[in-house]
């Protein structure tokens, strides 16, 4: 078996396994496999990706001890116990945005046969019967729509509910008043949001503030004549407060795809509420679309390959990422940073203790803690044996003494936004194009270096002939160069190169470039 193993518990669509498999990582498919089985199989595995059913608790945990990543493809991670995996250094990742799409339509989907009784309609048609006085429905055209929750999904409702006609609503405290406005919607405390809406919908994760967060307290603010959605986690609306409501009339009807307990005892109020005759309800099924499954597959598994290739992951719960209205600006230069980590420590002899991290442009004012994690995940990868994640790299580096200082600097330099590392004695800048990452100054030179793959730096004596004995030193030692900067602090002073070699310089070939006269010093990097 191959150090990068991935356990896969339950179903998982082939394009995700496809995805893993191409970057070298080994797929151990034990969908189905009893915990016993699965407590076996996680021994020696690298990584482990789960949905809903698998509980991944301390002791399923400690039974992966080389674990380093648990990908669960889904939003939730309610079944996963976070603060055990950040206590071990492990990297825990959901999949935010890939079923953003299928949730908001199950949402109308959900709230479609709501109003104008579909699921009735059909089941009475089964029947054989034709009956149509009991199923006259109502409009969304010029109804209020209460949304708690304005994130990914709550605003695709949002934009949507504009299209039917209806007046949107939303209450959340973490959203501005335009942002709201951006999604057609009207910011209102919840308190008032509840006594005005004609349809409340929620869509918030489940978590100790939002658990019981729409309780009987609030459902009784709503009007008489209301209806409720709950597409988001089951557990946000208190069920027993919702059941009671139902019954008493206190609300009209209820949408519902999910519940607290998951499929719900037999007389849970989950199950009462599934068999209510005011109630549509599905089992789960709001990301369950064969495009949103092929998404969160595709995405989960970059983002482990991306973990066990010791890069930063989009979707890391449990780690500083980039989110929020800064994420499309700011993880390019997530993936930049990292790779100034890897480099770094590859330019000099001797140990770091203290470093600057300048942070500038138009990414200065953004959250720069990814930035540094990501920088630390790289360097202490290079410096130390211990398992190093974007979980654990700033505790690690505080542990082996390393103060990172993070300054953020609104003046942009060449570029709208760039990364600075400097110790005193050596610097480096990156910055993020159209095309990716760039290495665009080392200690002071001016180049353009893509950080990838084998490279070389050489400082050198800026005296004619030098880029042909490099090149030739390379070729007669079987190397062959794909790319070449070269740059110079003055004509006939110092001068750096760096090249890009198609593999890992051996000891013969970095001996034939350190013997050729006038050459200073080599680095051979691996990025």
């Amino acid at each position: 078996m191959t150090a990068n193993r991935v356990v896969i518990a339950e179903p998982f669509a082939e394009s995700g396994l496809d995805v893993l498999r191409d970057r070298g990582i080994e797929v151990d498919v034990r969908v189905g496999s009893p915990r016993e089985a699965l407590l076996r199989a996680l021994v020696g595995a690298a990584g482990l990706i789960v949905r809903s059913e698998t509980r991944v608790d301390r002791e399923l945990l400690d039974s992966g001890a080389s674990l380093r990543v648990v990908g669960r493809a889904g939003v939730g991670v309610d079944a996963i116990d976070v603060g055990a995996a950040t206590d071990a250094g492990i990297v825990v990742l959901n999949t935010p945005s890939a079923n953003t799409i299928a949730a908001t339509e199950h949402t109308f989907a959900l709230l479609l046969s709501l109003v104008r009784h579909l699921s009735a309609a059909h089941e009475s048609l089964k029947r054989g019967e034709w009956k149509r006085a009991p199923f006259v429905g109502t409009e969304l055209f010029g109804k209020s729509l209460g949304i708690v929750g304005l994130g990914r999904i709550g605003g695709a409702v949002a934009t949507r509910a504009a299209a039917f006609g209806m007046e949107v609503l939303a209450s959340d405290p973490f959203v501005t008043a335009a942002r709201a406005q951006a999604h057609g919607a009207t910011l209102l405390p919840l308190d008032e949001l509840l006594g005005r809406v004609d349809i409340l919908t929620v869509h918030v994760p489940l978590n100790a503030q939002t658990l019981g967060l729409i309780d009987a307290k609030y459902i009784g603010r709503l009007k008489s004549s209301a209806l409720v959605v709950n597409c988001a986690r089951g557990g946000v609306i208190d069920e027993h407060a919702l059941l009671e409501a139902l019954e008493s009339g206190r609300v009209r009807g209820a949408a519902i795809d999910v519940v607290r307990e998951e499929p719900p005892p037999p007389q849970s109020p989950g199950a009462l509420l599934h068999r209510h005759a005011h109630v549509v309800a599905t089992p789960h099924l709001g990301g369950s679309t064969h495009e949103a499954l092929a998404r969160i597959a595709t995405e989960l598994a970059r983002d482990v390959a991306n973990v066990l290739e010791g890069r930063p992951a989009d979707g890391a719960v449990n780690a500083p990422i980039a989110g929020g209205a800064d994420a499309h600006t700011l993880r390019p230069f997530v993936d930049v940073a990292h790779r100034m980590g890897v480099i770094f420590p590859q330019l000099r002899e001797s140990p770091m203790r203290s470093l600057v991290l300048t942070v500038r442009g138009e990414i200065a004012e953004c959250n720069a803690r990814p930035l540094a994690a990501a920088f630390l995940s790289g360097l202490l990868a290079q410096t130390t044996d211990r398992r190093v994640s974007i979980v654990n790299a700033e505790a690690l580096a505080r542990e082996l003494g390393i103060v990172l200082d993070v300054r953020c600097v609104r003046e942009h330099d060449a570029y709208a936004g760039s990364i600075a590392i400097s110790d005193g004695e050596n610097s480096l800048v990156g910055t993020s194009l159209h095309n990716g990452a760039r290495i665009v100054e080392i200690d002071g030179f001016e180049v353009d270096a893509i950080p990838s793959g084998a490279l070389i730096v050489t400082r050198h004596s800026d005296v004619p002939g030098m880029i042909g004995r490099v090149g030739t030193a390379l070729g007669d030692a079987g190397f062959n160069i794909s790319t070449m900067q070269v740059a110079r602090s003055s004509q006939g002073g110092e001068a750096m190169m760096v090249l890009s070699v198609d593999r890992p310089l051996d000891a013969p070939a970095l001996e034939a470039l350190r013997a050729i006269p006038m050459i200073r010093s080599v680095r051979a990097l691996a990025v």
